[in-house]
């Protein structure tokens, strides 16, 4: 186990050594008793700066937000208040204005699953050129952010949407709490966690900027350059908060989440409850049973907006499905992950995998655009998870 840790340590600290691959990083990881396995920070906060990383630095998390919407739906299906398969517009009316040239009328499954029909501008060019013409960015708060024309009918198409973000608003609208509040009295205190927010500057003690990691944006070159996070950051300029996008946070504390789903949503250590068992079980689980859905996870993805993705075929050669937590590896990979494994991701380079017939959760975290950095990926996926497993199995 030491052995394995010792390197998983090496491999990003090495990495981080030099600022034109990862300028700064933190990595976390733990079992399913909720005990801490690795938890790491290399390099500095930002490219060209001499400040170093440190363990409680905050990081945008961007779309790992949608595993805590997933997480706050489905509690609201346990307790009735949400369904999964009735039309979403009898919760949100406003959602039918984009639905009005379909027969198919838009549920939650659709919502949470990438179904829905939606789309998000980096990823597919009618998108983007809706957003361009309505003077719009894909992190502005705006409700018009969300609200462009679908590009299919709602479920007959996988896509990587902002359908999360829909999901989100109709939690808000039967709890009746904005989300980040609702994120802290479901979520966040049953599991000790104080430094997520989607709040930027009133979310958390001394407010996210003060413990923020730097932006970097890495050029055609392969350089970096720093930049300014693209989310909006002056929550008098919110006019919603992204359920699929919005939240800051630390990976220590993003795994309590993970440990918790690996014991039935029940936290090991601070005995807080998040779901039942059978309910992680239906967040877990695939999702796609379609040929031409599951199909759809292969289609190469495009880089709309360059400045914020680069093109990619997500786990090229590797069987996909999608469950209401993320991308699940039915088959297993060949970095040690089983069948019983999911992840998901971040655009600025945050990554995270729970596998919960191993017992293990990694998390790591950057501040890179665009996504699916070509140094992030590989260290994460390739060489410090698979370190992971082997730790685990020799405890």
């Amino acid at each position: 186990m030491a052995e394995a840790l010792t390197k998983a340590r090496s491999l990003l600290a090495e990495t981080c050594q030099d600022p034109n691959k990862i300028p700064g990083a933190v990595l976390f990881a733990a079992d399913r008793s909720g005990k801490t396995l690795l938890h790491e920070a290399a390099g500095v906060r930002q490219i060209g700066s001499s400040e170093p990383m440190s363990k409680d630095a905050l990081f945008w998390m961007a779309s790992c937000t949608k595993l805590l919407t997933a997480i706050a739906a489905i509690q609201l299906v346990e307790q009735g208040k949400l369904q999964l398969d009735s039309p979403i517009r009898q919760v949100l009316p406003e959602i039918s204005e984009l639905e009005k040239d379909y027969k198919t009328q838009t549920t939650l499954r659709h919502l949470l699953t990438h179904t829905a029909g939606q789309s998000y501008p980096f990823f597919n060019h009618e998108a983007e050129a809706y957003l361009a013409k309505n003077n719009l960015t894909p992190f502005g708060c705006k409700l018009a952010s969300i609200t462009g024309p679908l590009n299919a009918e709602p479920g007959t198409r996988w896509e990587y949407s902002t359908g999360i973000d829909w999901a989100s608003r109709a939690v808000e609208k039967v709890s009746g709490m904005n989300l980040d509040a609702y994120f802290k009295k479901h979520i966040f205190e049953p599991l000790g966690i104080k430094n997520i927010t989607l709040l930027p500057q009133t979310g958390i003690a001394g407010g996210v900027k003060s413990k923020l990691a730097g932006m970097n944006f890495r050029k055609k070159d392969a350089t970096l350059e720093p930049i300014e996070h693209p989310i909006e950051m002056d929550e008098s300029k919110q006019e919603i908060l992204y359920g699929g996008a919005g939240a800051f946070g630390n990976a220590a504390e993003y795994c309590q989440v993970l440990v918790a789903l690996m014991n039935e949503g029940t936290h090991p250590v601070t005995k807080g409850k998040i779901l039942s068992p059978e309910s992680v079980k239906d967040l877990m689980k695939d999702q796609l049973a379609d040929e031409q859905l599951i199909k759809d996870l292969e289609r190469p993805i495009p880089a709309a907006q360059p400045e914020f993705t680069n093109p990619l075929v997500m786990l090229e050669g590797v069987p996909k499905n999608w469950a209401f937590a993320g991308c699940k590896t039915p088959k297993g990979m060949p970095t040690g992950r089983s069948s019983q494994g999911v992840w998901w991701a971040g655009i600025a380079n945050n990554y995270w995998f729970l596998d919960n017939e191993n017992g293990v959760c990694g998390m790591i975290q950057t501040q890179i655009l665009p996504f699916f950095d070509p140094y992030v990926v590989p260290l994460f996926f390739m060489q410090i998870e698979p370190e992971l497993h082997q730790a685990v199995k020799s405890q």
